[in-house]
């Protein structure tokens, strides 16, 4: 007997959360605007990197109890591909002038085909470009192939789990240990996830959740101003243990809201588009950036406000633009049919899926 086909698995325009997808644009959003101008308040504000992790681990959870443990493969065939696209054009543009060395150099270069570590790049002194937001890449990824253990331990234990995780980048940086840093630093975000979509974080009394997140966020808030004043760090994500519970806090926050939208969302199209191409926006924003910044150098002052209005207006369009070059990779990865903005809406794309459902009664 022939199963009826319900929907495509991977299309995203069937099972969508409308809400996390506003989320995730406006994390994406902040983290262009951080590097753009530089604003160091900008990272204490909003912990964009924590937020996107934690909507990730909701995903995560969703994508394995839909597909099982192959849910681990489609995510990393998700970002991978364009992850090697993106790759093969950094080498090729820092090729010039770099060699690595020996037999050792050149397998460092695997790093790139499954990147357990931040892969090399070489070449002139702005390789930085390509290579300094690669850490975020390297903790999705090793996340990812823990979740299907880390979904059943939190399913056992889910409060002891989130505790210890919580606890974990804070004993490792009283120890001393740097090895893995950024996993541990955003393990705790990515349970939450998980607790968002088991509903786990709904079931804790409104009076209980508020002092636990406030009791995150003053902790967390006072470490990470604390080491920014001292001039530990500038950035949020060098700040053991104080990263760990202020991203925890807005996590919580925004993940125990669960708004039900309905209608047309302002700038709906936006957030298809942006959600469809999230992973090749995010890889070529820093590039684009470092290039704008140096075409306005001579010209305009670094802090000015025509500096800072033109430079973010040409990333965006940088990024756009390498969206709709190279964001066809994020289709086929999805295993849809390439387009040049990505899939259509929810509803066309519930539409197609109805269609699909009815032709295979037909059969």
């Amino acid at each position: 007997m022939r199963t009826v086909p319900s929907a495509e698995p991977d299309d995203p325009a069937v099972h969508r959360d409308r809400y996390l997808d506003l989320l995730r644009t406006l994390a994406l959003g902040r983290v262009v605007l951080f590097h753009v101008t530089g604003w160091v308040w900008l990272s204490l504000l909003v912990p964009a990197m924590g937020l996107m992790f934690g909507i990730a681990g909701s995903l995560m959870a969703a994508s394995l109890d839909r597909h099982g443990p192959s849910a681990v493969l489609r995510r990393l065939r998700r970002l991978l591909l364009p992850l090697w696209a993106y790759g093969v054009i950094t080498l090729a543009v820092l090729s010039f002038g770099w060699r690595p060395r020996g037999v050792a150099g050149w397998a460092e270069l695997l790093w790139w085909v499954l990147p357990l570590r931040v892969p090399p790049v070489g070449g002139p002194s702005w390789a930085w470009a390509f290579h300094i937001g690669l850490w975020y890449v390297v903790t999705y990824l090793w996340l990812v192939l823990m979740s299907p253990v880390l979904l059943r331990v939190l399913r056992r234990w889910p409060w002891p789990s989130i505790g210890a995780a919580t606890a974990l980048p804070i004993g490792m940086h009283l120890a001393g240990v740097h090895t893995g840093y950024f996993v541990a630093a955003y393990l705790s975000c990515w349970l939450l996830g998980f607790a968002h979509h088991d509903r786990l974080l709904h079931r804790v009394p409104s009076r209980w959740y508020g002092c636990l997140v406030g009791g995150l966020a003053v902790a967390g808030g006072t470490w990470v101003v604390t080491a920014m004043v001292a001039g530990v760090a500038v950035d949020l994500n060098h700040i053991a243990g104080g990263t760990t519970l202020w991203s925890m806090a807005l996590v919580a926050v925004l993940l125990r809201v669960r708004p039900r939208l309905v209608g047309r969302v302002p700038l709906d199209a936006v957030l298809r588009f942006v959600n469809a191409r999230a992973v090749t926006i995010y890889l070529w924003h820093i590039p684009a950036s470092l290039g704008m910044f140096l075409l306005l150098a001579p010209v305009l002052p670094y802090t000015s406000v025509a500096s800072i209005t033109l430079r973010l207006a040409g990333v965006c369009l940088l990024a756009v633009g390498a969206a709709l070059l190279l964001g066809w990779i994020e289709d086929v990865a999805a295993r849809r049919t390439p387009t040049l903005a990505g899939p259509r809406s929810g509803a066309a794309g519930r539409h197609r899926a109805d269609r699909r459902v009815r032709a295979g009664r037909r059969r």
